[in-house]
Parts: structure tokens; sequence; C-alpha cells
């Protein structure tokens, strides 16, 4: 294994873009060799003083019309029938000298100059700058054969027919409003049956996506823009895959289980090991590429993982109700004895306020029987609530430095992580509380009860909102807690929240009973997949768009930013 070797796939190393296998020759032969250590740090700095320099890009127009015309892919197949290998473990270095790679924009500049020319004399693109809105549905991206990026923004993200889907908020150059065609980000071959897009608020966030292939149990990482997918491990203990292993409990669990950090730096997830045994790994994907087992239970399923907000520490919680915290190498695993929840309770709803983990313990028809905290550095839980209580419903919010709202018999009480412990009662409730929900800001709560709606604020105390609210779908916080959706029948009413009130600012009609609700990351529009269909709506009802005609599967949504 020579450093000229280890330099030909230095860049794709770099970039996350080599098969597992190989990356951990590569990363073997950097980790001993002072020479490739220095240029991967070189290549490195060169990265972020080219990161510096202003962008040259083609219009979103200019770059949809190119990419998405007959014409290219014609040209692709050219390409490809010469030979050419555009798959990413293959594609050449991108990395060369600084002193050369300041001249890219310029030549960028020249390319897109000469390639438009290029393309009006083809006819791609249009004399008088008109721009077409027509939504048809193809097929690009990754599953292509030739990697075409996607165009850039907020993009909704969903499951039909074994196959994950994505869609422009807004289509370049179209009529305002108007969302782009729905494009497929994985391959024919594959069957998606789990998937998670990295967080939205991080940095970069909801640039990647986590999905498993049914077919060969491996977890695969792609750019949102369908760019660069990659596999970096396997949940099952052999493949092909079975269909009586992800209808197990260990095989439901591990599909249940991916889980990103807050950054969108690492993401962890459950596999089955060929003893039988639950794993949790956990995937570096900042340069580092790094991939590691954290923790294993023997026989018994791994549920409910969730990164602390720092990303240090990694808790999930296993059967009968025991909570595990893996806080890195350095720091051994706290494993909390089930005996201390009770047979007959599980450990669900794991958050972490601060440096403190906390939890609510449930029986196996849902009544909660109390909430814990574990403060960093602690090795015995403390219980917040009175032994014996039972609550309807409970929610938890990092707000405030950490609360949990505890729907009881006819009470709403607080139980706060800081301060002097105990539960609170903060109000009286009309009916029970079948479902408590935080805004983002952890400034109010949306409560549930019967089909009755009501909003809860320190400020505002309990007031009503609407009458015949659907449970499920719950209602849907938008981002910046200013706005709640909610189901009512067929319709999807958005109510504008401010101080201890809300105003109802659009009722949004459906043709059938939504399934799930996800607000775009703008706020700007509400995906809505119904029995029917997935639909983009504007949040003034003012348009309406059919994306596909075949629902998302289990109502699954969500969105996702492609640079």
């Amino acid at each position: 294994m020579t450093c000229e070797w280890a330099e030909e796939h230095l860049s794709a190393y770099l970039d996350d873009a080599l098969d597992p296998q190989l990356r951990m020759e590569v990363g073997a032969h950097i980790e001993q060799c002072a020479h490739c250590q220095a240029l991967a740090a070189e290549y490195r700095r060169n990265d972020e003083l080219v990161a510096k320099l202003t962008p040259l890009s083609p219009s979103d127009q200019l770059r949809q019309r190119i990419f998405e015309s007959p014409e290219f892919a014609a040209l692709t197949r050219e390409l490809e029938r010469e030979g050419a290998d555009p798959s990413p473990g293959n594609r050449p270095s991108r990395r060369v000298p600084f002193y050369l790679r300041t001249l890219v924009p310029a030549a960028a500049l020249l390319v897109v100059s000469l390639g438009a020319a290029l393309l009006f004399r083809q006819g791609l693109l249009p004399h008088g700058g008109q721009s077409s809105g027509a939504n048809t549905s193809h097929t690009i991206g990754g599953p292509s054969g030739f990697n075409l990026p996607l165009s850039a923004g907020p993009r909704l993200v969903y499951l039909a027919d074994g196959a994950l889907w994505s869609v422009a908020e807004y289509a370049p150059g179209a009529a305002a409003n108007t969302p782009g065609a729905p494009q497929r980000l994985t391959s024919t071959t594959a069957h998606v049956l789990a998937w998670s897009v990295s967080p939205t608020g991080a940095n970069g966030g909801g640039g990647r996506i986590a999905w498993v292939d049914g077919a060969t149990g491996a977890l695969h990482i792609v750019h949102s823009d369908g760019q660069a997918d990659s596999i970096v491990g396997y949940l099952a203990p052999s493949h092909p895959v079975s269909a009586s292993f992800w209808q197990s409990a260990m095989g439901q669990a591990a599909l249940d289980g991916l889980a990103w950090s807050p950054d969108g730096s690492r993401i962890a997830w459950v596999s089955v090991a060929a003893s039988g045994a639950a794993q949790v790994h956990s995937y570096q994907l900042d340069g580092a590429g790094m991939s590691a087992t954290v923790a294993t239970a023997q026989s018994a399923p791994i549920t409910a993982l969730v990164w602390s907000a720092d990303g240090h520490a990694l808790a999930f919680a296993t059967s009968g109700g025991a909570v595990v915290v893996w806080s890195g190498a350095s720091q051994p695993a706290i494993t909390l004895s089930a005996d201390a929840h009770g047979a007959q309770t599980t450990a669900t709803q794991l958050a972490w306020g601060g440096s403190t983990l906390t939890w609510a313990t449930a029986t196996p028809g849902g009544a909660i029987t109390g909430v814990y905290a574990l403060p960093a550095g602690a090795s015995t839980a403390i219980r917040l609530t009175a032994a014996g209580a039972r609550y309807s419903a409970a929610a938890f919010t990092p707000a405030r430095g950490g609360v949990w709202l505890l729907a009881g018999a006819g009470t709403l009480s607080e139980a706060r992580l800081a301060g002097s412990g105990g539960v609170a009662q903060v109000a009286t409730l009309p009916a029970s509380a079948s479902a408590l929900s935080w805004a983002p800001n952890g400034a109010r709560a949306a409560l549930l009860l019967g089909n009755q709606l009501a909003l809860w604020s320190d400020a505002g105390g309990l007031a009503p909102l609407a009458g015949g609210v659907s449970a499920t779908p719950a209602p849907v916080w938008s981002a910046d807690s200013a706005a709640l959706a909610v189901v009512q029948g067929q319709n999807v009413s958005v109510y504008q929240v401010s101080g201890g009130g809300a105003t109802q600012v659009a009722q949004l009609s459906g043709d059938a009973t939504p399934l799930a609700l996800a607000w775009a990351t703008d706020g700007r529009a509400i995906a809505v997949a119904e029995t029917q269909g997935t639909l983009l709506v504007t949040t003034d009802g003012a348009r309406q768009t059919l994306l596909t005609s075949h629902p998302a599967v289990d109502g699954a949504l969500s969105w996702s930013l492609a640079g």
C-alpha cells in the first residue's frame, strides 16, 4: 500500500465518496503515513480557502433547462457508451494545488458562457427568456446513471412505491408558488424501508438523507440534491435480507433507529449482529468517515436513540425500560437497571435538557407512570414525579432549562429539570388530554382534549382554539413557532399564534383524509399526505398542487435543503 495509491483516492476519501472497505484501507494508510497526513491537511486548507471565493454558477433556470433536457440525457448515454464512469467512487480528483484552484471561478464563468452559447444554438435555451411551468414527473439525480444535481432550495422528500422522491418547493423560473416536478432520489433496483433527513436547523442542515435498502439491509447516505450516494453500514446480519427479519421486533427496531446528531455531522443507527445481539453504531460524515460500534444489547431491541445537543453523548433505551448513555470512547456507558422503573414499563420520549438526560416511562397501554432525569456525571436517575402518579399525556421542551408538561386527571402540571424539582399544577383541564405538543420555542403548548384543541402558556393560561380536531395526524407547529396546522375532517386549518391566542388564517380543503402534515422550512407551504396522494399547499390556501397520486407510505413526509 503506497503513497501513490493513497493519493489517487485521497480526494474521494475526504469527500466521503469511497465504499466503506476502500475508505477503511485509505484511512489506515493515512493514520501511519506523515506524508499523506500533511497532504490531506493541505487539501482541507485549500477547501477552506476556495470556500471563501465568491461562487459563480448558472442560474437555477439555466441549470434546470440544461440538466433536464432530452439532449443532455442523450449526451450522458453517449459518454457512458464511450466508457466514462461517472460514479462518485471513480470520478477524478477535484483537488489541485491552491494556485491552480484560484483559476476555477474564471474557468467556470467561461464554461457557462460557452455552454450557454452552444445550447442556444441547439435550441435548448429560450430566445425570449420564457420558461415552462409544466409539472411532469421524471427521474433525475443519483439513480439516472449519471449523477445530476437537483435544483437548490427547500425540497419536500417523501416515500412512494418503494422509492424516495424529492420535489422543489418552488420550481426555478416557474410561476410564483409553483412547485417543481417530482424527482427520484433512489435507484430503481432499491426498495426503501426507512429514511431520515438530517436536521434542518443545523449548519448545512437538511443537506443529507439516510435511507435503508430493504433488499440488502444497507444504510445509504445521499446528498439532498441527489449526489454522492454511498453505503456507510448494514442493519441486518446477512444480505439479501428476508421480509421476516424486517417484520421481527429486532428488525423493526433497527428500521426505527436512524438518529442524526443535532449538527448533522454524525448519524447513529441500530443493527443486528449474526449472534442476534442489537448494536448501536455511529458514523461521522464531516470528512473523517469513521464508523464505530458504540454499544451492544444481547437479544434485546434498542429503541429511542437521541443525541445530546452538543453531539457528545448518545442515549437509547432497551427492553424493560433500561436507559443507556454513551459519551464516547473515553467515558464508559451508564446503564440504569430496568428494576428502577418496573418490569411492565418502557422508557419513552428520551430527550436532553442541556447536559441532563430525561425520559418518561409508560405502561403497554400508554399511561405515563413517571418522568426521570439523569444529570451529567451522575449514575443514578432522579424521579421528578411522585411514585404512583399517572398521567394521560406528557411532553418535554428543552427551553427554559427543560420543562415537562403533564396532563393528569383534570390537571395540567409542570415538572422542571432545574430548581427545586417536584410537580406544580398550572391549569385545570375540562377533559382528559390525549396529546400534548410544545411549540419549538417552548413558549406555549397545544393540548388535544377529546376533539377540542386548546393552547396553554404561562402568560395566557389555558385557552380553547378549535373543535373537531383529529388526533391523527397530530397538530404540527411551524419551525418559528408562529403558526399551527391541524386536521379537521378532510380539511387542514392554519392558525397564526401570538401572545396568548391564535387566529385562523387559512383552511385548506382536501379531497381525502390527511395522513401527515409537514411544514416547509421557510413556513410558506405545507405538505399534506392524503390517502389519494401527496399535496403541496401554500399556507394562504392560494395554490394546491397534487405532486403524486400515490400516497406517501405511512404518511411519512420531511423537508430537505439542497445546496
